[in-house]
């Protein structure tokens, strides 16, 4: 019990300093408020699951201080959703790279788990776009997700994205269906086709396979199609 009035402690200073500090630089140097949705993966998955994914963020904030939200999840074709999402505020602390820190909420079927959240976001060597996230959670688990890719242009309109995600825990949670040590890894690559900057179908490829407790709780070993559409406003 004392344990978890700390954490939520944690979570609820967090979001205070995430709300307090954005509007403290709010309209500082005239620098202009931006907001801005982009799904950059919205698809069919042709997997033995049939799942629709998602892959979404967007942010409200200035140049150096944002208010960011991420939402990474699928709904099978029978079966509950199951979802990874976060309420961060962002702090840019050098060119292309911000520091984050938020709350996490997962979501799985009818279980869910609350994380406090401590992120790096930026633009990594050879223009790998990277973001590393360390969760922390009041049982005393500890979360590791880390998301790359790449964006290659073949032409102007035709762009390949291969990514990279990998996923590890500390403790097992058999109700969120995640074990300890490395829990999943997914790489594939998508290849859209951009009408406009704002709106991009694709088709792309994946693996994805679990881990150890992970494994056992889901198994999972499997390459699959995918179909989808990228678009930002």
């Amino acid at each position: 019990m004392h344990k978890e009035m700390i954490m939520k402690n944690i979570l609820t200073k967090l979001t205070l300093l995430a709300t307090l500090t954005t509007l403290s630089f709010a309209g500082g140097g005239g620098d202009t408020l931006r907001a801005t949705f982009t799904a950059d993966n919205l698809e069919y998955q042709t997997n033995s699951e049939k799942n629709l994914y998602w892959d979404t963020y967007g942010y409200i904030g200035y140049d150096l201080n944002k208010l960011y939200f991420y939402s990474e999840g699928e709904k099978p074709s029978s079966g509950d959703a199951s979802s990874e999402n976060q309420l961060l505020y962002s702090r840019a602390i050098a060119p292309f790279w911000d520091v984050q820190a938020g709350i996490s909420y997962d979501i799985a079927g009818s279980n869910n788990k609350t994380w406090g959240a401590l992120a790096l976001s930026g633009l990594a060597p050879y223009f790998f776009e990277t973001r590393a996230a360390v969760l922390f959670s009041d049982d005393g688990n500890i979360g590791l997700r880390i998301d790359m890719e790449y964006e290659a242009l073949i032409t102007q309109r035709l762009i390949l994205t291969p990514k990279f995600t990998l996923d590890a825990y500390s403790k097992d949670a058999p109700a969120m269906g995640y074990g300890s040590g490395i829990s999943n890894l997914t790489l594939g690559a998508r290849l859209r086709y951009e009408f406009t900057r704002q709106f991009a179908p694709y088709v792309g490829i994946e693996w994805a396979k679990n881990f150890g407790t992970t494994n056992t709780y889901a198994p999972l070993n499997e390459a699959y199609a995918t179909f989808g559409l990228r678009f930002w406003f």
